[in-house]
């Protein structure tokens, strides 16, 4: 069941649907933060991983970045979890300082090598996955995979299963005609990786999380000021968005729905006091909440 808490300025949502979009951002420069670090690559099968341990807290906390970024998009909070809590950030290959993987950069391989990642920095106890976007599926199948090893969730405004798909019923037919043109467009501009992450994510079974543990808390932040485009109606891709999170709120029994106001998709980087109050549970769990 999911509920509606508030932390400042929140407000209720409800909402059901299915979708899928994978958003790129522009890569960031590497994270550039006071707190000591112990950075080092990491060997994973096929490759390495460049990976980060921030603080030395009881307790873990794991950064996954959004399609075609790196750990650089967490510096504005990874410095304040670090006081409180062990912080890891990691670079998917290809990324950052991360060198190329060859295969299939789907979420499922990805899971899997964050729990290498994790058992070569010998950490056992569960964690607190927090995935942007991209990331926050990344988070997700890493949970379903491995229940044992994971304390909670938080997804940081992550596309709704088949929103793309989804989103085309909002469109007029030389609408998607132009949706279309500007997705081949835009797949063939983009990076190799950022390409190949797009298409791992393709298939409809990495979206699925059938051992997900019902008992895991789960934080799904998702903004309501996002830049869809000039095609069809904002208002209406913003709702579509909105709606299709209770495909997320409903993985759990101890959901909680953030809608941070006002904000883009960029939520980490615009606001990230309200992603670190989140984290850090200034809202209670099993509720639904929304900041401005």
């Amino acid at each position: 069941m999911s509920i509606e808490t508030s932390l400042p300025g929140a407000r209720r949502r409800p909402g059901r649907l299915l979708g899928t979009l994978i958003l790129a951002a522009a890569a960031l420069s590497p994270s550039k933060v006071s707190a000591q670090a112990a950075c080092s690559l990491v060997p994973v099968d096929g490759g390495e991983i460049y990976a980060c341990e921030y603080g030395a807290g009881p307790s873990t906390v794991v950064l996954a970045a959004g399609a075609g970024q790196h750990s650089g998009s967490w510096s504005g909070i990874v410095e304040r979890l670090a006081e409180s809590h062990r912080v890891v950030t990691f670079d998917r290959p290809g990324l950052g300082r991360s060198p190329s993987i060859d295969g299939p950069r789907t979420p499922t391989r990805i899971a899997g090598e964050l729990a290498e990642v994790l058992d070569h920095l010998g950490i056992e106890d569960r964690v607190l996955v927090v995935g942007h976007s991209m990331g926050g599926l990344h988070a997700v199948r890493f949970a379903a995979m491995h229940p044992d090893r994971v304390g909670r969730v938080v997804m940081v405004d992550t596309p709704p299963p088949g929103f793309e798909q989804a989103r085309m019923s909002l469109l007029s037919p030389e609408e998607q005609a132009e949706r279309r043109r500007l997705l081949e467009e835009g797949a063939a501009r983009a990076a190799p990786i950022v390409r190949r992450e797009r298409e791992g994510a393709e298939p409809a079974e990495e979206w699925a999380a059938p051992n997900f543990s019902r008992d895991t808390p789960l934080t799904v932040i998702v903004a309501d000021a996002q830049n869809f485009g000039t095609q069809g109606s904002l208002e209406a891709h913003r709702r579509l968005w909105q709606d299709g999170q209770e495909e997320w709120l409903a993985l759990s029994d101890d959901a909680e729905r953030i809608v941070a106001e006002g904000r883009g998709h960029m939520v980490h980087v615009e606001d990230p006091e309200l992603v670190l109050r989140a984290i850090l549970g200034s809202s209670p769990g099993g509720s639904d909440v929304s900041v401005r």
